[in-house]
């Protein structure tokens, strides 16, 4: 069975202001606004001004577009941090091409702020904690970085627009253009859409994988292969690598024909590093610029058409094309008619190995059905207490109630977020604040509270890096009263040492996360480990933002064919994620499930993934993985010091080469609860690890079955499965002589415990997840799931 293509639901479309340079990916771009049925009300254009020192200067009104070309033709190339300018001239013939209003501003100020996350504004975003109001000479600079040109003009067009609600842009590989469209777009309420997000390492399109099979060239060149296979021309106006010479210069990166396609990897093997070669071929390191001309005729209306060129040469080797005489011709009946929407590749849904897992999973569903659940134990009761644990550079504060605020989970959400502000400026050491919070679990009594719960919760952080977050509701397995139950985890280190991915553009990659938490934040503990916090996943499908369902025949369709498939991509979306991240190793994950029926199998299918996707070793999986080299980074972020050290490819996860033992599964539990945001039926959520080395053991005990991981730096992550066999009597035993074996030093940092509200339990020394079963190793039964995080000496 082949993989589920990215498709989008019957959804309200969205009306689009398209970012453009005149290069071939803003263009591309719009193409899969269409495709995934949007509509693009209007186009806007950053030109370079006569002079940088001209701020504010614009066009007169939304149609008289400046003159920027003389007799002789148009101006030189302007270099900018953030846009391309080569080819300027050119744009205003796209308005009468694409028959779109086109808008144009210049660029102003100059890349004040060189960071590869974007920061200006970020309070006013989300917190309403008291920041200390910018100096007058910090608000001048902020609005004398380039980024911010984009501000006036987007505002011009929403005014002309009204029903305009989102904004697209061309970014592949880029986290500096990402960030700073993003920044903006939340500022002027619009949606970012980046489809382009990534695409170099997503799943090649069912068009394009048998061509690829045989060439390495379509694989390295995929993105511009799919530009051909929908009739665009988007010739190179600029050369800027010692792979590409003069001879580049007017060639056609999207022919039929490939011949240029195929001279760029060739030529650009020379000079870039394997990881970074498609990003390369691709220009996204400013190794190239292009110029769009033409493209499928339910978008071009015409074609743009230069009568001269000529080719010029800058400093340092740097080559471009002057343009003479450019206009529109308008396009026969017959050109381009074969070409529609539907011809626009999008790129697989699943990866290859998740769409063999999804195979595995479905073709033996025999094995998954039938089975009731085991008997409860007999009734005891867990008593969730406000704890905090704290060593090193961990602080994990648990189970923060607010029942006496009032009966209402906005009520009590507002008091929670009154006492984790307290605690924090109480820090024995020094005052910490919410900014250091880096992940949190909300519990909530029922997911109908969300949205006035949430209300509060995003006014505890600000852009651009919220921390990552799981939200579950637990109906009656809350203490009586409780309808918000929050525990948040503190990073007492550097916060210039972390990192965090927060993408909000909707693109094909893996969920947008406009809200307030990202969908990974980095720590480092020890030496160079890391500890990955990775947010909960659901089964939303990327570019429409809707819960995935299976689109087989009605006759085929079983509620494990539609469950497996939202399993997958869930898992996948968090496997992606730690890849952006150079997740090494996954010290564990919780697969939260739903429903009153199936539980048993849910929990198999879950183990069966997680299992199967842990035990691989697939050395053609390594492509498949995102690359952390940010090629836009290293040409215009020099300035930055963090930005000086180029990163490495990732491994594929799960890393072998770190791990220093063999035939042990990552610590897997599935948790049943109440309810899922957007009524979803699974939700995954891991916890990375970036590291040289790991032990990883499993072992059968009195207690349960437990399994440890040892980093090299002394890391300890403990994992304990209670049988549920087990008697009351044995249970509470068993459970003393865990707290005594990993409480009684000041190593520990962290204790989770996933039980339900029958489980024998007076106290808790950590975090309390209230459940209604507990699933562990091969899907069987648990009393009790147990996790324990140690920095030991």
């Amino acid at each position: 069975m082949s993989p589920p293509s990215q498709t989008s639901p019957a959804t309200p479309g969205l009306n689009v202001i398209a970012l453009i340079s005149g290069g071939k990916d803003s263009l591309y771009s719009i193409l899969h606004c269409i495709r995934n049925g949007h509509k693009v009300v209007a186009l806007a254009n950053l030109y370079p001004s006569t002079s940088r020192q001209a701020a504010g200067t614009a066009a007169k009104d939304n149609h008289e577009h400046p003159k920027e070309e003389d007799e002789e033709g148009e101006e030189e190339d302007i270099d900018s941090f953030m846009y391309q300018t080569i080819g300027h001239s050119v744009i205003p013939l796209y308005e009468a091409a694409l028959g779109i209003p086109l808008y144009r501003a210049p660029i102003t100020g100059d890349a004040v702020d060189t960071s590869r996350i974007y920061r200006h504004n970020a309070a006013d975003q989300m917190a309403d904690e008291p920041e200390p109001e910018p100096s007058a000479e910090e608000h001048r600079q902020h609005l004398q970085d380039e980024t911010e040109s984009l501000v006036p003009l987007l505002r011009r067009i929403q005014a002309a627009h009204p029903e305009a609600n989102a904004v697209s842009a061309g970014a592949i590989l880029s986290t500096y253009q990402r960030t700073r469209i993003e920044n903006v777009a939340a500022r002027l309420g619009l949606v970012p859409l980046a489809w382009l997000w990534q695409y170099p390492v997503l799943p090649a399109p069912a068009e394009r994988r048998a061509v690829s099979a045989v060439s390495s060239v379509v694989g390295d060149a995929g993105l511009l292969e799919d530009m051909a296979a929908c009739g665009c021309e988007a010739r190179i106006i600029k050369v800027a690598s010692g792979g590409l010479d003069e001879g580049f210069l007017w060639g056609d990166v999207s022919s039929a024909d490939g011949a240029l396609r195929r001279r760029i990897v060739n030529g650009m093997k020379r000079f870039a590093a394997p990881e970074d070669l498609r990003g390369a071929v691709l220009g996204e390191g400013g190794e190239y610029e292009s110029l769009a001309l033409d493209g499928p005729g339910f978008l071009w209306r015409s074609r743009i058409e230069v009568c001269e060129t000529e080719v010029r040469t800058g400093e340092g080797g740097v080559g471009y094309v002057r343009l003479k005489g450019a206009r529109c011709v308008p396009k026969t009946a017959a050109e381009g008619d074969a070409i529609t929407p539907q011809s626009v590749r999008q790129p697989m849904l699943l990866d290859e190995a998740f769409s063999r897992v999804l195979d595995d999973v479905r073709s033996v569903s025999g094995s998954y059905g039938g089975e009731a659940l085991a008997g409860s134990i007999s009734a005891g009761g867990i008593k969730c207490e406000p704890r905090q644990l704290r060593n090193g550079g961990i602080w994990h504060i648990c189970n923060i109630t607010a029942p006496e605020a009032g009966t209402e989970a906005a009520e009590q959400m507002k008091g929670i977020a009154r006492q984790i502000r307290t605690i924090l400026q109480s820090s024995t050491d020094v005052p910490r604040s919410t900014e250091d919070i880096v992940f949190t679990t909300v519990l909530l009594r029922s997911m109908a509270d969300f949205a006035s719960m949430n209300n509060t919760y995003v006014s505890l952080f600000k852009k651009p890096n919220p921390p990552a977050r799981a939200t579950v509701a637990c109906a009656d397995e809350l203490p009586e009263g409780v309808n918000v139950m929050v525990s948040f985890i503190v990073d007492l280190g550097d916060r210039d040492s972390r990192q965090g991915l927060h993408v909000q553009s909707r693109s094909y990659w893996a969920p947008a996360n406009i809200g307030p938490y990202s969908q990974a934040m980095s720590i480092p503990l020890r030496g160079a480990e890391r500890i990955v916090y990775i947010a909960g996943q659901i089964p939303l499908e990327p570019a429409s933002m809707q819960m995935v369902c299976d689109r087989a025949p009605a006759e085929e369709q079983s509620w494990l064919s539609d469950y497996s498939l939202r399993a997958v991509l869930s898992l996948q979306h968090m496997w992606r994620i730690g890849a952006a991240m150079q997740v090494d190793w996954w010290l564990g994950a919780v697969a939260f499930i739903t429903g009153a029926e199936n539980i048993a199998a849910k929990a198999r299918v879950a183990w069966h993934i997680w299992e199967t996707m842990n035990s691989q070793c697939d050395d053609e999986s390594v492509d498949e993985e995102e690359s952390t080299f940010d090629v836009w980074d290293i040409k215009y972020g020099g300035r930055a010091q963090e930005q000086t050290t180029k990163a490495t490819v990732s491994a594929p996860i799960p890393n072998f080469e770190v791990l220093r033992s063999s035939g042990v599964i990552p610590p897997f539990l599935a948790v049943q609860v109440e309810e899922l945001p957007r009524a979803s039926d699974i939700e995954w959520q891991g916890l990375g690890y970036r590291c040289d080395k790991l032990e990883l053991n499993a072992e059968e005990t009195d207690q349960g079955r437990t399994i440890k991981a040892v980093t090299e730096q002394k890391v300890g992550y403990t994992t304990i499965e209670i049988d549920m066999e087990k008697s009351e009597c044995d249970l509470k035993s068993s459970l003393q002589q865990i707290l005594a074996a990993h409480t009684v030093t000041p190593a520990l940092s962290h204790a989770v415990i996933y039980a339900t509200k029958a489980f024998p339990l007076g106290t808790w020394p950590g975090e309390v997840v209230p459940c209604k079963s507990v699933w562990g190793h091969k899907g069987r039964r648990l009393a009790a799931g147990i996790i324990f995080q140690s920095l030991e000496s």
